[in-house]
């Protein structure tokens, strides 16, 4: 574990390669969503699959930009940012888990183990600056 200060700068840095990663991602379903929805996740093309993809693309680009004012203007907020990317797309797993979406899935989504790696990144990163902050509280305390 490291120090506050340290954490902090480690989840500031990270959130900005998150951000980076989130407008690749962006662009990645928004303008070359045909390359990424055939090679990638290996959907069928519907009109519907297209247009869904590119949408989250657009929410991508907008995470993306938010992440980056984050780290420039609020930097303060990284780590709880950190901890709140996860919780949210879990919260979008138990939604797909409970509507019956997930059983219908047919294709591959080979863009979800990119996502594994991501979130684990978030949650070890956001709770490292966590334990060492609470870590320095109770030694000043002592």
């Amino acid at each position: 574990m490291f120090k506050k200060e340290k954490a902090m700068k480690i989840a500031v840095i990270t959130l900005g390669i998150i951000a980076g990663v989130d407008i690749i991602r962006g662009l990645m379903h928004t303008f070359f969503i045909m390359y990424a929805s055939e090679n990638i996740a290996q959907m069928t093309q519907t009109p519907d699959t297209l247009n869904l993809m590119n949408s989250f693309g657009i929410a991508n680009l907008l995470s993306g930009v938010t992440y980056i004012l984050i780290v420039k203007k609020a930097k303060d907020l990284s780590p709880y940012m950190l901890i709140i990317i996860p919780l949210t797309y879990f919260i979008g797993i138990i939604s797909a888990r409970v509507t019956g979406i997930a059983a219908m899935q047919t294709s591959a989504w080979n863009g979800l183990n990119m996502l594994y790696v991501y979130w684990t990144v978030c949650i070890i990163v956001g709770l490292n600056y966590f334990v060492s902050a609470m870590r320095d509280k109770r030694k000043t305390a002592e």
